[in-house]
């Protein structure tokens, strides 16, 4: 949509140096992602290998749990990407069919082509992360669910099991927790630079749909009703992708500050209150929980959850409104 504001706003002389700024643009974004991917090669293999590590601790007869998790997990994702790719490839059929204005100026065809191409590697890149992202959420809840288990059992079994089954709860936990680490460092600069590209593609978007309805260029110019269906498509198509995975992590937000009331809930059921051990190995879980956190972030500029949608919106209301004032 870059050719939308072009097209309508640019003297036809002046946008020589607007395709500079969309090639160099479109090249330091890929090339982020290229180095980040190659650079960080063994930080992904850590992250399969620390997954593996953390099915181990799972006893003879909690397999099926973990199976079924994975197969559940493994369905959801399959519908998820699905419905998404579906969406997406509709709406790239509609700004294809739409778009007239490769039509009327086939300078622009290179640069919507190669646009076009960028747009769905970085939209790929945020599948991607929400992948890894529900694989951790997936863990989290499952030590939810193990610590409610253990809960339940903790005045039926004797002193002896319960310090083993804590102890294996505190070897999870930093396992999920190098987990989340790994995760973020392979998912690190390449998806700052994503995310503020969809802040300004947003905010761009934003400001030529009230553009051109508040100055009537959509009813006065030819094309300009497939303009508008376009930017429209591709506003909507820009913002769900965000909010997926950004949905994500929040879910992984509120999974984890589930986990530390799930943690003292077991030294209330003791049989024995004033047994010494038994507390002093929950609270090492607890203090382990406190600075272990699992949290998403981006190179640890901003972290990824609904606050950050809250920010995002709040900032480009705030720019659209300078825009209408200084720029109309």
């Amino acid at each position: 949509m870059i050719q939308y504001s072009v097209w309508y706003s640019v003297p036809y002389s002046e946008q020589t140096f607007l395709h500079i700024i969309v090639y160099f643009g479109i090249l330091i974004n890929h090339a982020s992602g290229i180095i980040e991917m190659l650079t960080t090669k063994e930080k992904q293999f850590n992250f399969w290998n620390t997954l593996l590590t953390i099915e181990k601790t799972f006893l003879k007869d909690e397999r099926n749990k973990i199976e079924e998790a994975n197969r559940k997990l493994k369905k959801k994702l399959t519908w998820r990407l699905c419905i998404l790719s579906i969406f997406a490839f509709s709406c790239k059929m509609i700004l294809i069919v739409t778009n007239r204005v490769l039509l009327l100026d086939p300078n622009w065809v290179a640069t919507e082509v190669i646009s076009l191409w960028a747009q769905e590697c970085v939209r790929l890149n945020f599948f991607t992360h929400f992948i890894f992202v529900e694989i951790l959420r997936m863990h989290v809840e499952l030590y939810n669910e193990k610590t409610k288990d253990i809960t339940s059992i903790a005045r039926k079994i004797n002193e002896k099991a319960l310090l083993s089954e804590l102890n294996i709860l505190k070897i999870r936990h930093s396992l999920i927790w190098k987990l989340n680490r790994h995760l973020n460092s392979f998912f690190q600069w390449a998806q700052t630079l994503n995310c503020l590209l969809y802040f300004f593609h947003i905010t761009n978007l934003t400001y030529w749909i009230y553009n051109g309805i508040n100055t009537g260029k959509f009813e006065n110019r030819e094309c300009s009703k497939s303009f508008f269906s376009g930017m429209l498509v591709i506003f909507t198509l820009s913002v769900i992708t965000l909010i997926n995975l950004i949905y994500s992590c929040e879910m992984l937000k509120e999974a984890t500050n589930k986990t530390p009331p799930l943690i003292h809930e077991i030294s209330e059921q003791v049989l024995n209150p004033f047994d010494i051990d038994v507390h002093d190995a929950v609270m090492a879980i607890s203090m382990q929980i406190h600075h272990e956190k699992i949290f998403i972030t981006y190179g640890g500029f901003f972290n990824v959850d609904m606050t950050l949608l809250t920010t995002i919106s709040a900032t480009i209301t705030t720019y659209l409104v300078i825009f209408i004032q200084f720029i109309g």
